[in-house]
């Protein structure tokens, strides 16, 4: 029996399984201690743009502030999915203005235009960097170099895989085995190496977890505005769960998604009305004018 490298091809095969199985746990832990998160600094209570980002990164903070204008009426929508914005624009918050002056900069803004570029200003990432230093999400370029750190394993042992493959054919040596080892390898680098664009820490999904059981609870509580009217019911699901069948229709056309884009590995409920206090949205762009349905403003 041939061995090349001094292993016959049988224990070679036992070594590479040995050597998968401890290049898996390396890339696990790596994974497990991303997610850990190590900041001291305490969670204070969220407020409805920081929660958004948790639930579902720049793109959800920028859905649920068009969600809350178009409830205050400083956003109106079209048929054909432009939002543009009104005379009454009010709005203290940052992240509401940055989206009134891009929807005024331009004539018929696209949602699906609007969404994407919003979502890389200023205002929305420094929501971010106070989520970061509060533990409760990952910043991406830490994520993606740990995730890669991690995989290096596994790449050393694809790389010793595929030499031993090659020496396989060229003494005609059977490969069968060894092929199969080499594609579960690939594939698992995939699984392990993939992350959503924004990363949520254990501590995130926590306090995540608690703002979906206060939201669903529909107890009167001081965060009760939060949570309430279309705002509060697309911060945690997206413009999909828009309230309001004419303007999500709109939205959606618009948009080319059924949901929203998010990174964050989102498991928690849908919400089925726009607040305790009403039991529908009226049809119109403005969801009920800010009655039934108005959203308590942004932080």
């Amino acid at each position: 029996m041939q061995r090349p490298w001094g292993l016959s091809g049988p224990e070679f095969l036992q070594y590479y399984w040995i050597g998968l199985a401890l290049a898996v746990l390396v890339a696990i832990v790596v994974r497990v201690r991303v997610r850990a998160g190590h900041s001291n600094q305490p969670v204070r209570s969220l407020d409805m743009d920081e929660l958004a980002y948790l639930a579902g990164g720049p793109r959800r903070v920028v859905e649920t502030a068009i969600a809350r204008l178009l409830t205050s009426g400083e956003l109106r929508t079209s048929r054909r999915g432009t939002v543009q914005a009104t005379t009454s624009t009010q709005s203290l918050n940052a992240v509401d203005r940055a989206i009134i002056t891009d929807a005024q900069r331009y004539t018929n803004r696209t949602v699906n235009l609007m969404i994407p570029a919003m979502s890389r200003d200023d205002v929305v990432l420094a929501i971010g960097r106070r989520l970061e230093d509060m533990g409760l999400v990952v910043n991406p370029a830490v994520a993606k170099s740990a995730l890669r750190k991690g995989s290096i394993a596994l790449w050393v042992l694809l790389a010793i895989g595929a030499a031993r493959w090659l020496n396989g054919i060229t003494i005609d040596a059977p490969i069968g085995w060894l092929t199969l080892q080499l594609v579960l390898t690939g594939v698992l680098i995939f699984v392990l190496t993939r992350r959503g664009k924004h990363v949520r820490t254990s501590k995130g999904n926590s306090v995540l977890a608690a703002a979906r059981t206060t939201s669903s609870r529909g107890a009167v509580t001081s965060d009760e505005s939060l949570y309430a009217g279309a705002a509060g019911l697309v911060l945690f699901g997206g413009l999909a769960v828009y309230p309001d069948l004419a303007v999500r229709s709109s939205l959606l056309a618009s948009s080319g998604s059924g949901s929203g884009y998010t990174g964050y590995t989102d498991s928690g409920g849908s919400h089925s009305s726009c607040s305790s206090s009403s039991s529908s949205c009226s049809s119109g762009s403005s969801c009920g004018g800010g009655g039934g349905c108005g959203g308590g403003g942004g932080g």
